[in-house]
């Protein structure tokens, strides 16, 4: 990485803070890596927000710094302060949904009001492909609506094959709440118009939850401020810590790349599916064996990933086969760089690692735009979104196809990438 991107990317998390209010210190840490396992020692106690062959960057809260500096010393090549950001949490959601807003200029993304009022109106618009329900209840009591694109007269048919995407599981991605509805929109408006599109809404059960974790998403804008919130709400006794959903989850739980620690950002919970909404999508998944393949959006850094992400090894076998078949299918349509998960760094309580150890079912996390943090990268802007999720389309298209049969892939002629 050149002293230019990271020159770049300082400048741009400066840019950043501007939009946080201040309580909690957050830091830059930069850190140097010999080899592969001090990557994986550091995703111990953080995400790991820049990787390049040597070198890495996360923003820190001050326990976290506490941690590092206590317990990898070592691999700390610099720790620099930016301007603070406050993790106070907001009043319990009750009653009427609180009018919440994104900041200036980025409007375009949808609050989780705009969320719910959209898919009831696909609902009513589209009654007999479309059915909408919740699949659990957050913390704070929000719905985690997830809405359903099937001919009707599938819906007692318990063969249809059926997929599911979901997104924001972590609080501050808000453009993995975009790609899910502009998928939701794309398949709606074209179903009359396309006969490939008519035929996998006829023939499979689509579902989407484009928002698993609404309150932290929701938190992360609270007075049209962004705050860098990854986790959930969880809180005791007013004293907000949450936890890190997507290192929740029960497949090799608490086996490296998260944090015991509940003040850390990768803290996993006090156990496995300690938190309503990983609960939520466990009995969902667990209740819907005809689910074959399953998608979770995330940002950033423009990956496709698959298993195993607990420990430096792919799943063998066909599956494996069928895993880099299909990533590196995708990244033809969208230049994301296809991997296994744990070629990044370890991290366990993953939602695929779990999809794919317990219920067998093939699991993909989409990292999406941009790049990297000089590109914007937890908040790339509104400008961003079409572009997005236009280039998500192909992809979302060739799951929902292959979730007949996601084995057929590997009788289709090799890609060359």
């Amino acid at each position: 990485m050149t002293f230019k991107f990271f020159k770049m990317t300082i400048v741009s998390l400066f840019i950043l803070s501007t939009y946080v209010s201040a309580n909690d210190q957050l830091t830059i840490v930069t850190f140097q890596f010999k080899k592969k396992e001090d990557r994986d020692l550091a995703a111990r106690f953080s995400h790991l927000d820049i990787l390049s062959q040597n070198t890495g960057k996360a923003i820190v809260n001050s326990y976290d710094l506490k941690m590092m500096k206590e317990k990898i010393p070592h691999l700390i090549l610099e720790a620099k302060p930016l301007k603070t950001t406050a993790f106070k949490g907001g009043p319990s959601i009750k009653g009427k949904e609180e009018e919440i807003e994104f900041p200036q200029g980025d409007e375009k993304f949808h609050t989780y009001k705009e969320v719910t009022d959209l898919l009831k109106k696909y609902a009513r618009d589209f009654p007999t492909i479309t059915s909408l329900s919740s699949i659990g209840t957050t913390i704070q009591g929000r719905s985690m609506w997830a809405l359903k694109l099937t001919n009707q007269k599938n819906l007692r048919n318990e063969k249809v094959p059926g997929i599911i995407f979901m997104g924001t599981h972590h609080a501050r991605e808000h453009l993995s709440t975009e790609v899910p509805m502009g998928l939701i929109k794309h398949l709606l408006t074209n179903y009359e118009k396309d006969p490939a599109i008519k035929d996998l809404i006829d023939s499979r059960e689509i579902i989407i939850v484009p928002m698993i974790n609404p309150d932290g998403a929701m938190h992360d804008i609270k007075g049209r401020r962004y705050k860098m919130w990854r986790k959930n709400m969880r809180k005791e006794r007013n004293d907000l810590y949450g936890v890190d959903l997507n290192r929740n989850y029960g497949y090799k739980w608490g086996t490296g790349g998260s944090s015991s620690s509940r003040r850390s950002d990768v803290f996993m919970g006090p156990k496995p599916f300690s938190e309503p909404e990983t609960i939520a999508v466990k009995d969902f998944l667990e209740e819907n064996e005809h689910i074959k393949i399953v998608l979770s959006y995330h940002t950033f850094s423009e990956l496709i990933l698959y298993p195993w992400g607990h420990k430096n090894a792919g799943v063998g076998g066909k599956d494996q086969k069928v895993f880099e078949k299909m990533a590196k299918k995708m990244s033809s349509w969208t230049g994301y760089k296809p991997q296994r998960s744990s070629d990044l760094y370890i991290a366990s309580g993953d939602t695929c690692d779990w999809v794919y150890g317990a219920l067998k079912k093939f699991c993909f996390t989409f990292e999406l735009t941009p790049k990297n943090y000089w590109q914007g990268g937890f908040y790339p802007g509104a400008k961003v979104i079409d572009r997005v999720i236009k280039a998500n389309i192909k992809p979302a298209l060739y799951l929902i196809k292959n979730a007949i049969d996601p084995y057929a892939v590997l009788k289709e002629p090799r890609t060359n990438i």
